[in-house]
């Protein structure tokens, strides 16, 4: 009898991705028809964190309401002395336009070149196409006459229109105002209500995020106000020295531009080469504005903002990108200005809300994948020079043993475990191991590896280090990373792979007679192996040094270091470094003990 399986069931996964698109949905459309609501309470939030620093330092000095009513009145006092002179010198300047005409003449006459040459023919294509266009609009005009008469508009309508413009953006001004100032002086009783809101069990996770969030976009806005306000600065000498009208005006006018994200420079810039353009004959003035801006943004964007703000605010390159263009998209130029601090916030929820964690994948500048997995997915992708640059570069910066313990024997442990699972077949293990055999033999020595002045002396034997791989050849591929470490001058390294059996292993070590043993075994598994090659080495070699290591993470690391010791060993190690250390140890030991040779 065949059980029909339910309609209604569908798989968890599925019930996942869609419960997650519905939420996205629900919340930008959200964010869409709020917008009203939503604008101006983000840039409260966002101006009360740019302000919150100096009214901290005020507010010791001066009480906290007096703090907040004298930031609100410099601010207040400053955008609108910004916003009358920027008036003013655009009427002055839309005034004198006339005195600039024969400027423009000249330079477009020398745009359009002798007759018959240059932009000439373009030229006259575009005013052929322009006097068609106007004579089709007279013909359709003619042929359908159609007279609008508006009906007069009543005093309310009339009012309303002429007072709409005006109140509506200093309604909106008011509302940030006011929001700003409620925001400074109830921001403990705002965080308290929000705490509570979130859940008293949820305390320390709550306090942590406003934290962060606040220190990253307070830290952003103060660093990115100190490189604006050079930037004007710079810019206003520079527009000084070409002889630009109004410098210190377009100075000003750069810096609160350069707040907005990709496109600022650009808008700052337009009205000064404008300037250059109609006031000077020659093109060299307008050259050279065009220079200043784009030299100026080039070195601020990749030298100084990476210096001054590296990597802060926590958010990647392509993630600004992306949440610039949603931002605006979602709420226009306004969206724009807030897409950074806005995408700050969502970085620091991903970090710290587990359920949000996808947000803190896509958005964050931290890697995406530990150094392990990355050489580990490009060994099984088959691209070896890729991972040979991984691995180089991690050699030139970082100590050797380091880097055997923090990515290759990781890589290491993952293509065991994946091989254990038949996740990948046996030719793509004998791979991966074959070729981080080559990258570390030919890799340049890290720092760190070796101590040049413990070297030996011409007539004093080298000690003696036998290395034995208990099961498999990734144990043989440890053992010659741990060899690596030795000074070569003072240690004489020789190895018993895991081909031989135990019984050979023994023998091995009877005839060599080494100062130490270093047994390999990694996990998971081998530690009866590993206990019974101790056990028949310390049986026939009573007085020689024993040192196992079992690299990689292990939850009963102590319990298995316990018995290992009872069955023999010296020591049990669980890295490399540690390995090295270790035997150096062990070594310095048996020189003290003359029975031990």
């Amino acid at each position: 009898m065949n059980e029909s399986k339910p309609a209604a069931a569908v798989p968890r996964a599925d019930r996942h991705v869609f419960f997650w698109l519905a939420t996205a949905s629900l919340v930008v459309a959200i964010f869409s028809r709020a917008q009203e609501i939503l604008v101006p309470l983000a840039l409260s939030v966002v101006i009360a964190f740019a302000l919150s620093p100096v009214v901290k330092r005020l507010e010791r000095r001066l009480g906290r309401a007096a703090a907040i009513a004298l930031v609100a009145v410099v601010a207040l006092a400053a955008v609108t002395a910004f916003g009358y002179l920027l008036k003013h010198q655009l009427v002055d300047l839309s005034t004198q336009m006339t005195k600039y005409s024969e400027s423009m003449r000249k330079k477009v006459s020398a745009l359009r070149g002798p007759k018959g040459g240059g932009l000439a023919g373009l030229s006259k294509s575009v005013d052929r196409v322009v006097q068609q266009l106007d004579e089709r609009v007279a013909e359709d005009r003619e042929a359908r006459p159609v007279k609008l008469i508006p009906a007069e508009a009543t005093t309310t309508e009339r009012i309303e229109a002429v007072l709409t413009p005006v109140l509506a953006p200093l309604a909106k001004v008011l509302i940030v105002l006011v929001l700003v100032i409620f925001l400074l002086a109830k921001h403990e009783d705002l965080r308290d209500r929000f705490i509570r809101l979130v859940g008293k069990g949820k305390l320390t996770l709550t306090t942590r995020t406003l934290d962060e969030a606040g220190l990253r976009i307070s830290r952003f806005i103060l660093h990115q106000s100190v490189i604006n306000g050079g930037f004007g600065v710079v810019v206003a000498l520079g527009l000084l020295a070409i002889g630009i009208p109004y410098a210190p005006l377009w100075g000003v006018v750069a810096a609160m531009l350069r707040f907005v994200p990709f496109v600022g420079t650009t808008l700052a810039m337009l009205f000064p080469a404008a300037l250059a353009f109609v006031q000077f004959e020659s093109w060299g003035p307008m050259l050279a504005t065009l220079a200043l801006f784009i030299g100026l943004d080039i070195v601020t964007a990749y030298i100084v903002e990476p210096l001054v703000i590296g990597a802060k605010t926590g958010v990647s390159s392509m993630a600004m990108v992306v949440s610039a263009i949603f931002w605006t998209w979602l709420w226009g130029p306004v969206g724009l200005v807030l897409s950074t601090p806005m995408t700050v916030c969502l970085v620091v929820l991903g970090k710290h809300v587990i359920r949000l964690e996808f947000l803190a994948v896509l958005l964050s500048d931290e890697p995406a994948l530990e150094p392990e997995f990355i050489l580990y997915q490009r060994l099984l992708a088959g691209d070896e020079d890729e991972a040979h640059e991984i691995l180089e570069k991690q050699f030139r910066t970082t100590a050797r043993g380091e880097v055997f313990d923090r990515v290759i024997i990781p890589a290491l442990l993952l293509a065991n475990r994946d091989r254990a699972r038949d996740e990948i077949a046996e030719a793509d293990h004998d791979h991966v191991l074959r070729t981080i055999r080559s990258i570390v033999d030919d890799s340049p020595e890290g720092a760190g590896t070796r101590d040049p002045s413990s070297h030996r002396s011409a007539t004093t034997p080298p000690l003696r280090v036998l290395g034995v791989s208990a099961r498999s050849a990734t144990d043989e591929l440890i053992w010659e990373m741990l060899a690596q470490l030795f000074d070569p001058t003072r240690v004489a390294v020789e190895s018993v792979g895991s081909a031989y059996l135990a019984s050979e292993v023994i023998v091995a070590a009877e005839t060599q007679l080494p100062d130490l043993v270093c047994i390999i075994s990694i996990p998971p598994g081998g530690l009866a192996q590993a206990r019974y090659i101790c056990k028949r080495i310390r049986a026939k070699l009573s007085d020689t040094q024993i040192l196992v290591i079992r690299p990689g993470t292990q939850a009963n690391g102590q319990e298995s270091a316990q018995k290992l010791t009872e069955d023999g060993a010296s020591g049990v190690v669980f890295t490399l470094q540690e390995a090295h250390s270790k035997a150096e140890q062990l070594l310095s030991m048996g020189q003290t003990n003359p029975l031990a040779r």
